[in-house]
């Protein structure tokens, strides 16, 4: 492998000091000077003098850049094109080819002039005349010269198979495979390796014959988001990228095609939530290219035990968004690398592949001699975990030799550190003994806060720093958890038909148990899940209860409401993607019901929620989507509310209160709420939606009642604070609890409006003004 190490300054010395790790930048060029675009894929091409150079897709055309002078890469052809986010490229012989999503066909440059002259002549392939295409994602071309297009605007946009090497400009098509859209591929052999975007995995199709090939099997990927696939030279293993936040590379066993498994999984920055790309294989390393991570380089020895030994940052920033590094060509004669940088342009890197020292073992417990799984395994001066599989067995490493510290750690065991000396290309053997935990009991016992009577099948959720515990009551009210762990808690208490309890709590084996207390009500903050039902005809986007992800542009933000307790909300299409149309509500309806509920007790009932609405920015504008609120009592249907693409709605969590009888004249004990949304064909936007902190309550309660001489009580039901408004003079106030104790009191104006009660627990109370009482809420 050629090493290059000179001294000198580039031209983009002004940048800051990005990252890096066994990697060195000795060229680059900037397109945004050269030809005021952004860039997208590379390959690489060499010439009969073995002079190397790069081909550059951008967003406006084709680039040649002579590498000859890797320090001073040169271009020195320049082919323009439709502009497009996506172009890419791939060499057979003399030639090259140029897939892109714009209208402009395949492009092929004879490059065989070089380097004697820059003089290249270009076709424009459509395909046959009686079966055109005019774009494509992607292409991959075999060592026998067969060109397997990707996701081109024809069919299904499966695989285009062409005969490129009888008449290398002007290709012939024999093949094609059109199960599915395929946006990325690999060939090795007579194995073609796929991957599916839009269905979330990768298959492996039989091509020895071009004109019929045979699917030989599938497998999902993590994020069900599969970009690209790579395998080594065996054919025994495969790597695919998710481009998704926080999406994985992934290694698979795909030695037999009907059971293809994963073998390891890593991220470059975990808990980051950066995109990995696409992938490359070189002998026993891959080369990924990582967005605003830039490159990186893993060790593939042992796919099992995959190890990052390589980085180099291209990119300013740290995102979750595509910025940074889309391309990476790793198989330059020379071992140079080349890199390119949506926005910073073409990298030359000068990379060191080095071994990485592995760490094996098998972890047991110490009294029982049982093998533990899910053993987390840590070494220090590593960003990186890996944890123990159901035999106990565990396959870790780290980019250099050294003495590490290595932290072996379970819930319900002492953890252990070792001092261990690991070394470059030997596996080190360690096995462990974890010594368990005696754990405790703590015994939660709930009750009706009336009539004091137990609640049975009452859910509990206990959450401390590292472990949540969850449970349910018995016929006694209680429920005995088993507890490793003493200190700071977060406990839930909830049923349908109450007002869900939660509280931080400080816990010790000595407190033995706690008494809570619930109050009847119509509530649900989704903390637990009580029966609400999803349905619709939908192709992705379905409701479900999660902690909600944010996504871009302002969209779906990644919370629930501040007003209630926990995490979780009801949102459409929850994907781990950034991306605001990746799981969207697309080509159909989806549903939100609430369970039956009896509002026959009730005199003036209003129902109060939180929601947001996103829909905007689709091909076909004006965005003509809606969220539809509406409620049934078993005889007639009628909406509520009705939200349209209003930017106000966007991104923020909007508090409602509607008065139930002014859209159904009977209240029943058959009542249901449904929120509905849909985004048809083919007008498609972009359409999420978010529902959380669902409750009724009556006018009374929640301080609307006229009787009170307009002066009104909100929020309520309330966190911290309450207002008073409508006072005629300064009164005194009090508050007392469900008990008729006096828990706070003070006075009150006009001018001095606000009552501070944080330090309440949760429940009813009564706020007390001169002569009048209100029933107020506390919900967290």
């Amino acid at each position: 492998m050629l090493k290059i190490r000179l001294l000198f300054i580039f031209s983009f010395s002004f940048f800051i000091s990005f990252s890096q790790l066994n990697i060195d930048s000795i060229g680059h060029i900037d397109y945004i000077s050269e030809h005021a675009t952004m860039i997208n894929d590379v390959w690489g091409y060499v010439d009969e003098n073995n002079n190397e150079y790069g081909l550059v897709g951008t967003e406006k055309g084709t680039s040649v850049v002579d590498l000859s002078t890797p320090t001073n890469p040169t271009e020195i052809f320049w082919e323009p094109g439709i502009e497009s986010v996506w172009r890419d490229l791939k060499t057979w012989d003399d030639y090259a080819y140029i897939t892109t999503e714009a209208e402009n066909g395949l492009l092929i440059i004879d490059l065989s002039p070089l380097p004697s002259s820059s003089n290249l002549t270009t076709n424009y392939y459509y395909g046959p005349s009686n079966n055109e295409w005019e774009s494509a994602h992607n292409l991959y071309i075999d060592s026998s010269g067969y060109a397997y297009i990707f996701g081109a605007n024809r069919g299904n946009g499966g695989v285009i198979i062409l005969d490129v090497h009888t008449n290398p400009m002007n290709p012939i098509e024999v093949g094609f495979f059109d199960d599915w859209y395929v946006h990325d591929g690999y060939v090795l052999r007579d194995t073609m390796y796929l991957a599916h975007i839009d269905e979330g995995f990768i298959s492996m199709v039989d091509v020895t014959d071009k004109a019929n090939p045979i699917l030989l099997g599938t497998s999902f990927t993590p994020s069900t988001f599969s970009h690209n696939i790579w395998t080594k030279d065996d054919g025994n293993f495969a790597f695919t990228t998710d481009e998704v936040s926080g999406g994985y590379i992934t290694a698979y066993d795909v030695s037999d095609p009907t059971n293809i498994f994963e073998v390891d999984r890593i991220q470059s920055s975990p808990g980051l939530g950066v995109i990995p790309h696409n992938t490359h294989v070189l002998n026993n390393f891959i080369i990924t290219s990582y967005y605003s991570d830039g490159i990186v380089i893993h060790d593939v020895t042992y796919p099992y035990n995959l190890i990052e030994v390589g980085n180099y940052d291209t990119y300013f920033d740290q995102t979750t968004d595509y910025d940074g590094c889309w391309g990476a060509f790793p198989y330059l004669p020379s071992g140079l690398i080349l890199a390119t940088d949506r926005s910073e342009g073409l990298y030359v890197l000068d990379p060191d592949y080095i071994q990485a020292a592995y760490l094996e073992g098998v972890v047991t417990n110490s009294v029982t001699s049982s093998p533990i799984d899910d053993v987390e395994i840590t070494i220090s001066n590593s960003n990186q975990s890996n944890y123990t599989q159901s035999n106990g067995f565990y396959a870790t490493g780290i980019f250099d030799s050294g003495v590490y510290d290595v932290t072996y750690f379970k819930v319900g065991y002492f953890p252990q550190t070792i001092s261990t000396t690991i070394n470059s290309g030997i596996i080190t053997t360690q096995d462990i003994q974890l010594v368990p935990i005696t754990p405790y009991d703590f015994t939660i016992n709930v009750y009706d806060s009336a009539s004091l009577d137990p609640i049975d099948a009452a859910d509990i959720r206990l959450e401390m720093s590292l472990l949540t515990s969850e449970g349910e009551t018995n016929a006694l009210g209680e429920e005995v958890l088993a507890l490793y762990y003493e200190g700071n808690c977060n406990l839930s208490v909830g049923k349908w038909g109450y007002v869900t309890y939660c509280n931080q709590l400080n816990i010790d084996s000595l407190l033995g148990s706690i008494d809570i207390f619930l109050t009847k009500g119509i509530y649900d903050d989704f903390t637990f899940d009580f029966g609400w039902s999803t349905s619709g005809n939908a192709t992705t986007g379905l409701w479900e209860r999660d902690i909600p992800n944010i996504t871009d542009g302002n969209s779906a933000p990644g919370i629930d409401s501040n007003n209630d307790c926990n995490t979780f909300a009801y949102v459409t299409g929850n994907a781990g993607s950034i991306d605001p149309d990746f799981d969207d509500v697309d080509n159909g309806a989806v549903l939100l019901t609430s369970p039956v509920i009896d509002l026959t007790s009730y005199v003036d009932p209003y129902v109060n929620y939180e929601r947001w609405f996103y829909n905007f920015h689709g091909p076909i504008t004006p965005p003509d989507d809606t969220l539809e609120v509406l409620v049934s009592n078993g005889l007639t249907i009628n909406s509520i509310e009705k939200i349209g693409s209003d930017s106000l709605h966007f991104f923020n969590w909007h508090e409602v209160s509607i008065r139930i009888k002014d859209y159904i004249d009977s209240l029943t004990s058959t009542m249901q709420f449904f929120f509905k949304t849909s985004d048809i064909s083919p007008q498609i936007n972009i359409t999420e939606a978010g529902i959380d902190h669902f409750f009724i309550a009556d006018a009374e309660d929640l301080g609307l009642n006229s009787l009170h001489n307009e002066i009104f009580v909100y929020p309520n039901p309330f966190s911290d604070i309450i207002k008073i408004e409508g006072l005629d003079s300064k009164v005194k106030y009090e508050i007392i609890n469900i008990n008729g104790a006096k828990v706070g009191y003070g006075n009150i104006s006009n001018l001095d409006n606000i009552i501070d009660l944080s330090y309440l627990k949760q429940g009813i109370y009564y706020l007390k003004l001169s002569s009048q009482v209100f029933k107020i809420m506390k919900i967290k």
